[in-house]
């Protein structure tokens, strides 16, 4: 279940030119998504993925990812992520950060609160207590997936974030390798194909992203020691603009 966790932290030239994408109406809209996680030819997990935007240009965004099938019977875990903070002139900043993964026997949780005045970023729970110091642009585990779909909408081929994680500030970078069509079970899309590197450390994670869904990830495969695990989209339900 660890790996479902990491999942949830992502042709089409020869249809549309770049600068089509480039002219695209930067915005991020608020969506429900359900994914289907599979491992092999296993479905082991789904995620619900919501994305709320209110009046003042703040934003939430939650994941919550619990086994189903056989894989209910053997693992009880359930994962929650959260992202809230503020969009400001297209860039997403994140304010506070919560990731709990539930086990039978003991819960992990991690608590960030990014203070944009004093510049630092801090860690509060049982198991972790840590501060450092942040600079403009960094990102949570989860935020810098919202950015990542504004860059992409830009028409920008790559993008690199400094994400706060553990103490420490990681860089994520991704990178177009390609643009394909791809059929899965919530339809048919022209996606954008891209590779996440993290730090120096070879690719084990590509991600699909739909420009007709928004730049919204359809597909994410990620390569672990124990097997492949891929996150797909089931079905996309698009929620009233900001209230």
């Amino acid at each position: 279940m660890r790996s479902l966790g990491k999942l949830l932290l992502a042709g089409w030239t020869l249809l549309l030119p770049d600068l089509v994408l480039g002219e695209t109406d930067v915005s991020l809209k608020p969506y429900s998504a359900e994914y289907r996680v599979s491992k092999g030819s296993f479905v082991i997990g789904r995620a619900t993925i919501t994305l709320s935007l209110s009046s003042d240009d703040r934003y939430t965004y939650r994941a919550f990812t619990a086994p189903v099938g056989l894989a209910a019977v053997f693992r009880k875990d359930e994962i929650t992520e959260l992202s809230e903070g503020r969009l400001r002139n297209d860039q997403v900043i994140p304010s506070r950060y919560l990731y709990t993964h539930k086990r039978p026997k003991r819960t992990r949780q991690v608590n960030l609160d990014f203070n944009w005045r004093t510049g630092r970023v801090a860690n509060r729970t049982p198991d972790s207590n840590w501060s450092m110091e942040i600079h403009e642009g960094t990102q949570d585990k989860f935020s810098q997936q919202l950015a990542l779909s504004l860059a992409l909408s830009r028409g920008e081929k790559s993008a690199e974030y400094q994400v706060a994680d553990g103490g420490l500030l990681k860089s994520y970078r991704y990178t177009e390798i390609s643009r394909e069509p791809i059929r899965i079970e919530s339809g048919h899309y022209q996606t954008i194909k891209l590779e996440r590197n993290k730090g120096d450390k070879p690719s084990r994670t590509t991600l699909w992203f739909a420009p007709d869904l928004n730049f919204l990830p359809v597909r994410i495969a990620k390569h672990e020691k124990d097997g492949d695990y891929v996150m797909e989209l089931i079905s996309v339900s698009w929620l009233d603009q900001k209230s």
